[in-house]
């Protein structure tokens, strides 16, 4: 992808090294067959939904530059490489990035980090369109100082993740797998009021591993709920803690003192098997583990060997070290397991709900930048 030759020349500097502000806007053609199905078995206009970036903004000449910083090219985002060869540069110069924003009139990011000399430095930008509003690594004040509009448009992709975690929590808070044994057993005969041990969530300690994008939608819930919650990461966020009544707690205690625990960190070198036998030691044997991010931050292992020895309350996992999941692994015999049923959830890494999520998250950006352009109001504002 190079230039749209019509109307007005757009310079847009987008810096991504995943790939998730580009990968909703690709031509149709672009996506695999299977893809193409889902989109339209959920939406049978797909195809005129589904719109490529160039489409998007039809009627301006643009030049698109797209940095990726990544170790290496992301094997499954082949494709997508291909959509945009002649645009995009695998680069790690923040240099490099700088020097080509200065003459851009739009820039968008996704989690990367950005010196304040590089917008002091710019001489047209209109905006600076973060995916995702956890924006940390925009440098706000000097935006502001300089006038320089920042939108972050919140993440389907994330949100979708956010309600998954609820739904395991209200899942073994609420006993449901048991209660529908317990309904096709025609148990109830006898005790129609009663069903033990189920709980009231304001008697639980939510604990939150992470509070970037997915943990701050878990936590708004949590607060409207009236659930405690307690969080830790490399970072504090004041701000957060009064809006939710979050506690920040360091790392030992937080494992030590919460009854749910759900994994919301970043898959780096440094967090691999960031969770081991100490960490799984530490927390109380009735909680309930959650993993929503990645697998290889928990030494899976150790993990089915606490919870076969009762040594942790309940699992519920949405991602494994290796995936697919074995399908001899041995969290699957737990699953099986009849008794096991409110102890092991267990699902095929499906939070993220379905492509349309791809297509929501990369979409509303750029519509943003099309209503910077078209001097209407910019949504997301922060």
């Amino acid at each position: 992808m190079g230039h749209q030759m019509t109307g007005e020349r757009v310079k847009i500097v987008v810096w991504d090294s995943i790939g998730n502000t580009l990968l909703g806007v690709r031509p149709w053609a672009s996506w695999d067959a299977p893809v193409r199905e889902i989109l339209l078995q959920e939406n049978p206009s797909a195809e005129t939904v589904a719109l490529p970036l160039l489409e998007i903004l039809t009627g301006y000449d643009v030049d698109l530059m797209w940095f990726n910083s990544a170790d290496a090219p992301y094997a499954p985002f082949g494709q997508l490489y291909a959509d945009y060869e002649g645009s995009l540069r695998f680069t790690r110069s923040v240099d490099e990035i700088t020097d080509a924003i200065q003459d851009a009139d739009f820039l968008v990011l996704h989690k990367e980090r950005l010196p304040a000399e590089a917008l002091e430095r710019a001489k047209n930008l209109r905006l600076v369109q973060h995916l995702g509003q956890d924006h940390r690594g925009v440098p706000l004040e000097a935006a502001r100082a300089l006038g320089i509009p920042v939108a972050a448009t919140p993440l389907i992709n994330y949100i979708t993740v956010a309600e998954q975690v609820w739904a395991y929590i209200l899942n073994w808070a609420k006993r449901l797998p048991s209660l529908r044994t317990h309904m096709t057993r025609r148990a109830y005969v006898g005790s129609w009021h009663g069903f033990p041990d189920t709980k009231y969530l304001g008697d639980l300690t939510l604990g939150l591993l992470g509070m970037g994008e997915i943990a701050r939608p878990v936590a708004r819930v949590a607060h409207a709920f009236g659930v405690p919650v307690r969080y830790w990461d490399i970072e504090r966020f004041p701000e957060l803690e009064t809006a939710y009544g979050m506690e920040f707690t360091e790392w030992d205690e937080f494992f030590a003192s919460v009854d749910i625990l759900s994994v919301q960190l970043a898959l780096k070198p440094e967090t691999e098997e960031i969770i081991g036998a100490r960490e799984i030691g530490l927390m109380k044997p009735t909680a309930l583990f959650i993993n929503t991010a990645r697998g290889k931050l928990v030494d899976q292992s150790v993990l089915t060997d606490a919870l076969k020895a009762e040594r942790i309350g309940a699992v519920a996992l949405d991602v494994f070290t290796e995936e697919p999941l074995p399908v001899n692994d041995p969290l699957l015999e737990l699953h099986d397991d009849a008794d096991s049923c409110e102890r092991v959830t267990l699902t095929p890494h499906n939070a993220w709900q379905s492509p349309w999520t791809w297509v929501r998250d990369s979409q509303e950006l750029w519509l943003n930048v099309r209503r910077s352009l078209r001097g209407e109001p910019i949504q997301h504002l922060v």
